[in-house]
């Protein structure tokens, strides 16, 4: 596996190896474990960006919330890589997404990427809207990546009894703790399941699926170059993407 030496030096940190000293020290070859490989899938561009979003939208709402046919599925920051990915996957499921933005301006595409109904939170409230969007009773799953001192008011859009999985923390500050009882609360991080080979096999064998079926379509909103990473942080923090935003090497 041949890589230049920032993307050689990023992977290995992610697995833990430690390359300090010089770039003429660095490799310009090194193995890693086969159980952290797997094959990109055929006709997929390698822009996708498939595997981090759609990983951990499988694995919060499969292998942590056991999501099932029918369940209503609130999901925040729902036109990042993640929220996107995520209506995708419990579109695949037979479950119904409920997808939250900040801005109204984001409805159509949400629409278009899966959503059943959006919820825009600078025109309504989450949980009278998703109450009102599951006939009274509440969301099932709630799928947040924001936490933040709006979790337990996020909270509330769940029905009785229902599950709701962090995922993230875009908002830095304290989260506020929920305390509608019954809720199962569960924290939940990627790299539980994407250092598991077992699960990675189940993960690979459900993306691949859904990608062959049409079901799941990465959604890559802008490319940029290396040299133009400024200008993509910039973009990012606008906050006006729908998808991934992918840097090339």
């Amino acid at each position: 596996m041949a890589l230049d030496e920032a993307v050689a030096l990023e992977l290995a940190q992610c697995l833990g190896e430690d390359l300090a000293g010089d770039a003429a020290d660095e490799p310009d070859e090194f193995a890693v474990p086969a159980a952290s490989v797997v094959p990109r899938p055929a006709g997929l561009d390698a822009t996708a960006a498939l595997w981090v979003a759609y990983s951990t939208a499988y694995g919060a709402l499969v292998e942590k919330a056991a999501t099932r046919p029918g369940d209503h599925v609130l999901i925040t920051a729902a036109s990042s890589a993640v929220g996107l990915a995520a209506i995708q996957v419990a579109r695949q499921l037979g479950a119904v997404p409920l997808a939250v933005t900040r801005s109204g301006a984001k409805k159509d595409a949400l629409l278009a990427a899966g959503a059943e109904a959006v919820i825009a939170t600078d025109r309504d409230d989450v949980s009278e809207a998703a109450h009102r969007h599951t006939g009274g009773a509440g969301a099932d799953i709630i799928l947040d990546t924001v936490m933040g001192p709006g979790l337990a008011d996020l909270s509330k859009a769940a029905k009785p009894g229902g599950t709701l999985v962090t995922a993230g923390w875009l908002d830095p500050r304290p989260a506020s703790f929920p305390m509608n009882w019954p809720l199962t609360i569960i924290g939940y991080a990627s790299f539980e399941h994407s250092l598991d080979p077992t699960v990675v096999r189940r993960i690979a064998a459900f993306l691949e699926a859904g990608l062959r079926t049409g079901a799941l379509r990465p959604t890559v909103d802008r490319v940029f170059g290396l040299d133009d990473i400024v200008a993509a942080h910039a973009y990012l923090e606008e906050g006006r993407q729908v998808g991934k935003i992918v840097v090339t090497v």
